[in-house]
């Protein structure tokens, strides 16, 4: 199952199923219907496990140097962290209402930064502002997410090869 954001197409060849869940069009099948929640990008159900996957393009070729300004000034303050983070509560919250949480869930985005140095200090930052922020909770019975990680196209491709990510336009 082919899925794109913009430029970007990843291929979930394994997937039981992958929708795109930051559906904006009404009409689409999966059109979550709150605007006012974030979201992820993609959630893709595997046999074991729910993927929860962000995409984020500063790479592209096309980006605009304000955009790029922003992403970067984002990214060095900690707002960035924090709308990642929003985006997994947010998703993990309407697909618990949904009931469509039975299996273990992991977040991983795909960022197209060249820089891979910048990759696991982002993946650490995002953890942390996720629930239990990094705090033993005993009465929990299940983790919300089983693991937190950032890759850019390279590092995604090596991590998953079954999962190919590529550039739509060459």
């Amino acid at each position: 199952m082919k899925l794109r954001e913009r430029d970007l197409e990843i291929d979930f060849t394994d997937a039981v199923d992958a929708i795109v869940f930051d559906q904006m069009k009404a009409k689409k099948p999966n059109y979550h219907g709150i605007d006012e929640m974030h979201r992820v990008d993609f959630v893709v159900e595997l046999e074991e496990a729910i993927l929860f996957v962000e995409v984020k393009d500063p790479g592209n070729p096309k980006a605009k140097a304000e955009g790029l300004a922003k992403f970067h000034g984002e990214l060095q303050d900690g707002t960035l962290s924090d709308t990642f983070a929003a985006k997994f509560i947010d998703t993990f919250l309407y697909r618990w209402a949904e009931d469509c949480l039975q299996k273990p869930v992991h977040y991983i985005s795909l960022v197209t930064l060249e820089d891979n140095e910048l990759l696991p200090n982002f993946s650490d930052e995002i953890a942390k502002k996720l629930p239990p922020m990094g705090k033993s909770v005993p009465r929990w019975k299940r983790q919300l997410v089983e693991n937190c990680q950032v890759f850019n196209i390279e590092l995604w491709n090596a991590s998953f090869p079954k999962w190919p990510a590529a550039r739509v336009s060459k």
